[in-house]
This record gives C-alpha cells, structure tokens and sequence, in this order.
C-alpha cells in the first residue's frame, strides 16, 4: 500500500505516490494542467467535470486510492495563533468557540473549527498567556470536494490546510531561527512564521503567480503556457529580450514583495527587537529566475530555496522540485 498525495491548485494538479518508513521512498511524481481551473467546484456542471478529471488522474497515472491525502486551498481556511489566560483543557474547550467569533471571519453555521495549543506557560507566572492556533474551515467547501472523492469510490485519509504541509516539509526543529516561509502559488501568495518551532502567524493575499502569467502573455502576444515558459525561463534577467521581461513583471513582483517586507514588519511589531533571520520559498513559481536574488537584495535577508525531497529516495524528479512541495508535507505526516 502506497500514499497518493494530491495537491489541486487552479493551474496545475501535483501528485505523489510513495511509501513512508524510516526514509520516504517517492515511487511516481504527477504534475499536470489543471484544464479547469477549479479548486472546489460550486454547480452541477463543475463538479461532474472535476470528478471525470480526478477519476482520469487517478486511472492514467495508475494512483493508488488506498491511502489519499489533500491540501485544501488557504482560501478556504481561516489560522490565526491567539494568546489567552492559562487555561485547562477543559476550560478551553468550553472558551474555545467564543474566542473563534472574534477572530475568524467564516459564519458560525459553516465554521469547522480545530485548535492546538503551541505553548502553555506555568499558571503561576504573572499575566502568563498561553498560545493557541485557531485552524478554522468553510464545512460545506470541506464536505463538498470530500463527497465528489466518496463518489469516485475514494475516501480521503487527511484533508489539510496548503500551509500545515508546507511547514511539515521544511521539517523545521525548535533551534532553527526565526522563519518567513513564502509559498507562491498561481492564484494566492501564503506567507506563515515559524519562531522556536512554533507558528507565529498565517497571512494570504490573492498575489498569485498567474498575475505574471497573464502580463507577459497580454505584452508579448503569447498564449499562457508559452508566457508561464517565458517566466519560469527568463524571469528577472535583465539580458532576455534587451530587458523587456523585466520590465513588465517587476511591478508584480515588488507587489509580493511588499507583502512579505509587511510579514516581517508585523513580526517585529509582535517581537520587539527580534527579527526573521531567513525566508525559505516554495512553490513553482518561486523557481522563476533571479527572483531569490532580488529579493535577498530588496529585503536583506538570507533566501533559500526548499529542498523537499532532501530525505527522500526514489523517483525524484530531475526540476521542479518546490512543485511538490505540499504533496511532500503530506506525505511526511505521521497518521494517530
């Protein structure tokens, strides 16, 4: 029995199917169009055309149904880390429902709501607080893409916000620094801190990739796969085309990075006097070419790459490696 992992994003749907133990063992490595454009369909229509593609993934890849795992979209997912008074379980359970209205915006009738405590101090500490991340869900999105999998004969093992996964990957341990994790997709840009192995904060804004995609197709008379060629390829060269491609994409790409210059602002508001010592990126888009360069350069702070596939064996993919990165998160999750 293999882990199919299944990370659906509006341009492109990424599989993985592997085997866990002591060393991850990658037997397949799925990454196609997605010719929708959907995340979760919303009519009739929608949903019988994105159960016909998921069935097709799954019986022209050979997937194994037995043990499927998804992200879901951050758009449907509210986080937030919350500092209350020193609780017991007990107590926060009962308090936990109450502290959700104040902070997510998903209506009580279709909040799923999941929380954790990342850190509990001792009740004799004055004014001690403790941290709780608040995981919240839209349920009829939820139930929705899990009855369209229950209708093609496959239940879901674990559905799991993009970001969960992405962390999981990075495989961060409680002495790394102060991280600003950057995950860029086609149509969102998730940006999430982990300070001393713990979550700090979640942000997302809608300054996907596809935003590039669609200037250099309008600019330069191309169809979206030649212009997603020409970012991936090209990118912040400013040799290709006597400096043309760049010329039309920075201003996108200075709108994401004022994004995370106010995620590492918001951190030092947070944390006087400590900073994020390095950001690490993911998702194919972050492969774009000179974009880590210059945003080292703009935001003087250390930039990596993730490596998702650092301690796995197997069918690795010669590139685009940060494709597959929620899919590696997922994949790395231990099952209760």
């Amino acid at each position: 029995m293999s882990i199919t992992a299944l990370d659906i994003g509006t341009h492109t749907i990424k599989a993985i199917s592997a085997k866990s133990g002591r060393q991850i063992q990658v037997l397949k490595t799925v990454d196609i169009p997605n010719s929708l454009g959907l995340v979760i369909p919303q009519s009739d229509q929608e949903t019988t055309q994105f159960s016909e593609m998921i069935a097709n993934l799954f019986n022209d890849y050979k997937l194994d149904a037995s043990d499927v795992r998804l992200s879901l979209p951050e758009s449907i997912i509210a986080n937030k880390v919350i500092e209350v008074p020193v609780l017991t379980d007990a107590e926060l359970a009962s308090a936990i429902g109450w502290q959700a209205e104040q902070y997510i915006p998903i209506p009580k009738d279709d909040l799923s709501l999941e929380y954790q405590v990342l850190f509990r101090p001792d009740k004799k500490m004055p004014d001690a607080k403790m941290k709780v991340l608040l995981v919240a869900s839209r349920k009829s999105f939820v139930q929705k893409l899990n009855d369209i999998f229950l209708n093609l004969g496959i239940e879901p093992t674990i559905m799991e916000t993009q970001m969960f996964s992405v962390i999981r990957a990075l495989n961060l341990r409680q002495d790394d620094p102060e991280t600003l994790i950057v995950h860029m997709g086609a149509s969102n840009l998730d940006l999430a801190v982990v300070a001393k192995g713990m979550f700090d904060f979640i942000f997302n804004t809608k300054n996907g990739a596809q935003l590039l995609t669609n200037a250099i197709a309008q600019s330069f008379a191309l169809d979206l796969k030649q212009a997603e060629e020409y970012k991936i390829t090209y990118g912040l060269d400013p040799e290709q085309f006597d400096g043309k491609l760049v010329q039309v994409i920075l201003p996108i790409v200075n709108n994401v990075i004022v994004e995370i210059q106010k995620a590492l602002r918001y951190f030092s508001q947070l944390h006087p006097g400590q900073t994020i010592k390095r950001i690490v990126l993911s998702g194919g888009p972050a492969e774009m070419i000179g974009f880590s360069q210059y945003l080292a350069q703009q935001v003087n702070t250390e930039v990596l790459l993730m490596a998702p596939f650092a301690e796995a064996k197997g069918q690795i993919p010669e590139s685009k490696h940060l494709h597959y990165t929620v899919c590696m998160g997922l994949v790395m999750r231990k099952l209760s």
